[in-house]
C-alpha cells in the first residue's frame, strides 16, 4: 500500500517553495489518491509505484524548464541602462486630392491624386542626465516641404521613399533647452509663414518660463558651390519672444520674430546685392472658451525689411516693386466642440514678403508660391480618439499680377494616429 511516508524522499523546499515544487506537490497528491484505490493497489507493487513517481517528476522537470524559456522570451525588447524610457509614436494620413485650375490663357485643367503620408518617431529620454533624443521617418522626397508621396505618379503600383524626418539631440538646465540636429520647429506661427513639414537643421536654444519665451536658432538652410568650386552654408539667423498672457478665461499667446538670412543664401538666391532676407513677424493667437466650444482666434503678419530695388527686381520679376510687395498676414479662426473641428482663415501673402520655399507649399500651387491670396477652410471629424475624416478646401489667385491661374483645390482625408 502507497502512503504519505513514501513522500520523504522529497526534499522538503522542493514540495514547499517555488512552481517547481508545487506543480510536484500536485501530481505527486494525484498519484497517491489514485494508488489508494483497491484495484490499483491490488495489481502494483511499491516498486513500480515509486518508478511511476520518478517518471511524472521527470516530465514536471522538462514542462518547468519550458515554461522558464518562455518566460524568459515574452519580452525581447530592452533599453540601455541609461535610457529611462523609450516612446513609439506616428501617424498616417490618407489623402484624396483634386485641383481645378482656371488657367489664364484658357484650357482649363484638372489635377486628381491619391496620396499619403507616413510617420513614425522614436523618443529616447534619461532622465538623470536630462537628455533627449528624437529621430522620426517620413514618407516624400527631398524636398523640405513635401512628406506625401503620390500613388502610381511614375510606375505601377509604385513604391514610396521613406527618408529621415529629424534627429536631434535636447539637453535641459531647468527652464532653458539647448537642442542640436534636424528638429521640429521650434518657433510659434501660422500654418503660413513656415510649412509644417519642415525641419530646421542646426541649434536652437529656449528658456521658457511661466509668462514668457525666449528662443534663439542658428540654421543651414542649403549648401552651396561657390565660383572657386568651394562650397558654404547658407544660414538663417532667429530669435523670438513671445509671452503668456491669461484674461479671465482667454488664453493669450503673443510673439514677435525676427528671421535673417545670410549673404550666401542673398547671393544665390537674389543676385541684386541691394536685396537681403530680413524678415520680422508678429503672431498671436487666443483661446477662449465659449460654453461646450473651444475657440480659438489668431493672427500673423510678415514685413521683409531687405526687399530692395527697382522694378523688377522683386523675386516674380515683371512689373513688381519688392519695395511694394514686402508684407504677408493671415487671419483664422478655429472650433471644436464634442468630435468636430473646423478652421477658417484668409490670407495675402505679397511677392517678396518672406521665402516661398519655406512658406505652406500647397496654397499656392499652380499659381506661385508667393504674390498670392485666399481662402482656406477645414472640417474634421474624429470617429475614435486616434481616427478623424474631413478635409480642406482652399481658394487663391494672384495678389496684385493680372492674367494669372485661378485655383481651387480640394482635400479629403483619412488620418488615424498611434
Amino acid at each position: 500500500m502507497f502512503s504519505i511516508a513514501h513522500l520523504n524522499f522529497y526534499e522538503k523546499g522542493d514540495l514547499l517553495m517555488g512552481k517547481k515544487g508545487c506543480i510536484s506537490l500536485v501530481v505527486l497528491l494525484g498519484l497517491f489518491i489514485l494508488l489508494s484505490t483497491p484495484g490499483y493497489a491490488a495489481t502494483g507493487s511499491e516498486q513500480d509505484i515509486m518508478t511511476r513517481v520518478d517518471e511524472l517528476q521527470k516530465q514536471v522537470d522538462q514542462q518547468q524548464k519550458t515554461i522558464d524559456e518562455l518566460s524568459a522570451q515574452k519580452s525581447t525588447l530592452t533599453l540601455s541602462k541609461q535610457i529611462d524610457n523609450l516612446k513609439i509614436n506616428g501617424d498616417l494620413r490618407v489623402r484624396y486630392e483634386r485641383r481645378d485650375r482656371d488657367k489664364a490663357a484658357g484650357g482649363d485643367d484638372v489635377l486628381e491624386r491619391m496620396r499619403a503620408r507616413f510617420r513614425a518617431g522614436l523618443l529616447w529620454k534619461n532622465s538623470a542626465e536630462n537628455w533627449e533624443i528624437g529621430a522620426g521617418l517620413t514618407t516624400g522626397g527631398e524636398k523640405g516641404t513635401g512628406a506625401f508621396d503620390t500613388w502610381g505618379e511614375n510606375e505601377f503600383f509604385e513604391t514610396g521613399d521613406i527618408r529621415l524626418d529629424y534627429a536631434y539631440a535636447q539637453h535641459t538646465y531647468g527652464a532653458l533647452k539647448l537642442t542640436a540636429g534636424q528638429q521640429k520647429n521650434p518657433f510659434k506661427t501660422s500654418w503660413l509663414l513656415w510649412d509644417s513639414d519642415l525641419r530646421p537643421t542646426g541649434f536652437t536654444a529656449q528658456y521658457g518660463a511661466k509668462s514668457f519665451f525666449v528662443t534663439l536658432g542658428a540654421y543651414d538652410v542649403k549648401q552651396y558651390t561657390l565660383s572657386n568650386s568651394n562650397t558654404d552654408f547658407g544660414m538663417l539667423y532667429a530669435v523670438q519672444l513671445g509671452a503668456n498672457l491669461k484674461a479671465d478665461d482667454a488664453k493669450i499667446m503673443l510673439a514677435g520674430s525676427l528671421y535673417s538670412l545670410d549673404g550666401v543664401f542673398e547671393r544665390n538666391e537674389r543676385p541684386n546685392p541691394d536685396y537681403t532676407y530680413m524678415i520680422g513677424d508678429i503672431y498671436g493667437s487666443a483661446g477662449i472658451p465659449v460654453g461646450d466650444v473651444k475657440l480659438t482666434l489668431y493672427a500673423q503678419t510678415f514685413y521683409n525689411f531687405g526687399a530692395e530695388g527697382e522694378e523688377g527686381e522683386g523675386v516674380l520679376g515683371g512689373t513688381l516693386d519688392p519695395e511694394e510687395e514686402n508684407m504677408g498676414w493671415v487671419i483664422g479662426a478655429s472650433a471644436k466642440i464634442a468630435s468636430i473641428s473646423a478652421a477658417y482663415s484668409y490670407a495675402q501673402v505679397g511677392a517678396d514678403s518672406c521665402v516661398g520655399g519655406l512658406k505652406d507649399a500647397t496654397f499656392g500651387s499652380g499659381v506661385s508660391l508667393t504674390d498670392i491670396k485666399g481662402h482656406k477652410i477645414s472640417l474634421y471629424y474624429n470617429i475614435t480618439k486616434n481616427f478623424s475624416v474631413g478635409g480642406n478646401v482652399l481658394l487663391y489667385e494672384a495678389l496684385e499680377r493680372s492674367n494669372q491661374n485661378e485655383v481651387t483645390l480640394y482635400q479629403a482625408d483619412l488620418a488615424y494616429k498611434f
